[in-house]
C-alpha cells in the first residue's frame, strides 16, 4: 500500500480536526521511514477506528480503554488512535513525554509536499531534534509516566540523541520513580534499546543517572565487587564493557567472520518473543557476572570466582518474575549465563576436538552461535586496545573456528542422528528410562568421531555400553525399592 493510499483512507475516516501527533511526525522529520502513525481526535475513537480497519482489511482492537486509545492493524501498518487529552490539542501536547515528541500535523495536511510548514511545535521540539538531544516537555513529565524514566533512554538509543545535563540531573532526581511501572513495560522497554546498536551508551547513561540501580538491582552489588581488578565501577564496568564489544562485534561481522557475516547477521535479526535475538544477546550479557559477588573469594593472593556461573544462572531464575520474562527467556538467558566460560574453556585446550565442537552445539541447541559472540565480547573486555586490534588471542581463534565450522561444515560436527530410542529400546529390550537418552549420546558422539556410519555399527558400538548401563540402572532401582 503506497503513502498516497494510506493517506486516502485515513482522509476518508477522520474529519478535519484530527492530528498526526508523536513519533511518526518526529521521524518522518528525520527521514526515517514508519508505519506506526498516532492520531489524535477530540472524541471517542472507537468508530473511527472501526471504520478504517474496514477500508484497510484489517482489525481494530482497543489498547487502553479508561484512555480511550485504538489501533488498527493491517499489514505492516500500525495506526493508534486516541481521544485528545485535555481541552484541546495545545493541552494534550503539553502532557507528552518529551518535546522532540510533543509535535503535531493536521491530518489533513500529512500528505501534501508542504507539511512542513504546518507542524505545531509548543516546546521547541523541532530545534531539539536538529539539535539531537531529548528534553522533557516539562519537570512533571516523568511523575506523570515513570515509565518514560526509561523510554527516554530507549529512544536515545534508537536515534542516537543525546541527554544533556538537565535532562540527566531530573531523571537523577525522580530515579526512584522508575521502580513504579509494570514490569511487562520495562521488559518492553529494555528490549527495544537492546535491538538498537547504541544499547551501551543508553546503559551508562542509565547508570550514571541512577535508574539502571533501580530497574537492575544487581548493578549496585556488581559495582562494588572488584574494583581492584576491574577499576572503578568494578564488575559492572566489566558487564557494560562487555555489551560494548558485543555491539561493536556486530557492526564488525565481516572483518570477524568474512564467509559467514550475512547468515549471522541473519541469525541475530531472528525474532525471538517479538525482539531480534541480538536483544535477547544483550540481557544475557548484562546478567552474565551477577554471580560474581557471592562467590568472589581471595586464593593464593588472587581473586577468584569460582562456579560464579552456575550461581548466576541460578539467579536469572529468580529474575524471571521482577521482568515478566516468559519461560522461553528465562531458559534462554539461564543457559548462556551457565555456559559462557565454555569457549574460553575450550581455548585453554591444545586442539578443540569435533567431538567437543559437538557437545558445545548440542547442548546449546540454537543459541550457540548467540553463546560464541557472547563470550568472545566477554573476553575483550579483559584485552587491552593493542591485543584487540591483533586478534590472536586463542580465545578469538577458536571462537572463529567454531562458527566457520558451524556453518561450513555442520554435517560434519552436527550430523543427523542414525539411532532412534525405540531403535535402542528395540535392540537391547530395555524400558524407556534415562538410560535411552544417553546411549543415543554415545551413539551420535560416535557417529561425529566417524567410529560408525549405520544403524547396524551403531548398535554393536553401544551393546556393551547397554548391558552395562542397563545392570547400573536395574541394581539402582533394587536400593530405591528396598525395603
Amino acid at each position: 500500500m503506497t503513502a498516497a493510499e494510506i493517506q486516502r483512507h485515513l482522509l476518508a475516516c477522520f474529519p478535519s480536526d484530527a492530528f498526526v501527533v508523536g513519533g511518526a511526525v518526529r521521524d518522518r522529520l528525520l527521514g526515517r521511514t514508519t508505519l506506526d502513525l498516532d492520531i489524535v481526535v477530540p472524541y471517542d475513537p472507537e468508530k473511527a477506528a472501526g471504520k478504517l480497519a474496514a477500508r484497510l482489511k484489517g482489525r481494530a482492537f482497543p489498547l487502553h480503554v479508561d484512555l480511550g486509545i485504538f489501533r488498527v492493524v493491517a499489514g505492516e501498518l500500525h495506526v493508534d488512535i486516541a481521544r485528545q487529552q485535555g481541552k484541546d490539542l495545545a493541552a494534550d501536547l503539553d502532557r507528552r513525554d518529551l518535546s522532540v515528541n510533543a509535535l503535531a500535523v493536521p491530518l489533513a495536511a500529512w500528505g501534501d509536499r508542504a507539511w512542513k510548514k504546518q507542524v505545531i511545535d509548543r516546546h521547541a521540539g523541532l530545534a531539539d531534534l536538529t539539535k539531537k538531544r531529548l528534553v522533557p516537555v516539562s519537570k512533571t513529565a516523568f511523575r506523570e509516566d515513570p515509565l518514560r524514566l526509561l523510554r527516554t533512554f530507549r529512544i536515545g538509543a534508537e536515534l542516537g540523541f543525546s541527554i544533556p545535563p538537565d535532562t540527566t540531573r531530573l531523571i537523577a532526581s525522580q530515579r526512584k520513580l522508575a521502580a513504579r511501572p509494570a514490569a511487562e513495560r520495562v521488559r518492553e522497554e529494555f528490549l527495544r534499546a537492546f535491538a538498537t546498536t547504541r544499547a551501551y551508551p543508553a546503559l551508562v547513561s542509565m547508570e550514571k543517572s541512577g535508574v539502571l540501580d533501580v530497574l537492575f538491582p544487581p548493578s549496585a552489588t556488581l559495582r562494588r565487587t572488584a574494583p581492584d581488578y576491574y577499576g572503578a565501577g568494578g564488575v559492572l564496568k566489566h558487564t557494560l564493557d562487555s555489551v560494548k564489544f558485543f555491539e561493536e562485534i556486530v557492526e564488525t561481522l565481516a572483518s570477524w567472520f568474512p564467509k559467514h557475516h550475512k547468515k549471522i547477521r541473519a541469525y541475530l535479526a531472528e525474532p525471538i518473543t517479538g525482539h531480534p535475538r541480538l536483544a535477547h544477546c544483550k540481557w544475557a550479557l548484562l546478567l552474565h557476572d551477577i554471580g560474581k559477588p557471592k562467590t568472589a573469594k581471595m586464593l593464593d593472593g588472587r581473586l577468584r570466582f569460582f562456579e560464579h556461573e552456575h550461581v548466576g544462572a541460578d539467579m536469572v531464575a529468580r529474575l524471571s518474575e521482577r521482568y515478566r520474562w516468559s519461560s522461553e527467556e528465562t531458559t534462554r538467558y539461564a543457559r548462556l549465563v551457565r555456559n559462557h566460560m565454555r569457549p574460553g574453556n575450550l581455548a585453554t585446550h591444545p586442539e578443540v576436538t569435533d567431538k567437543a565442537v559437538n557437545r558445545f552445539f548440542r547442548d546449546l541447541e540454537d543459541d550457540g552461535i548467540s553463546m560464541l559472540l557472547v563470550s568472545l565480547a566477554d573476553h575483550l573486555t579483559y584485552l587491552n586496545a593493542a591485543q584487540r586490534r591483533r586478534r590472536d588471542s586463542a580465545h578469538e581463534r577458536v571462537t572463529i573456528d567454531m562458527v566457520n565450522q558451524y556453518y561450513s561444515e555442520r554435517k560434519k560436527i552436527l550430523p543427523e542422528r542414525i539411532l532412534t530410542g525405540h531403535d535402542v529400546m528395540k535392540a537391547f529390550g530395555l524400558p524407556p528410562s534415562p538410560i535411552i537418552g544417553k546411549l543415543l549420546v554415545e551413539a551420535h558422539e560416535a557417529q561425529v568421531d566417524g567410529l560408525v556410519k549405520n544403524v547396524k555399527q551403531a548398535l554393536a558400538f553401544l551393546k556393551p555400553r547397554a548391558s552395562q548401563l542397563a545392570a547400573e540402572f536395574t541394581a539402582a532401582m533394587k536400593k530405591v525399592v528396598k525395603p
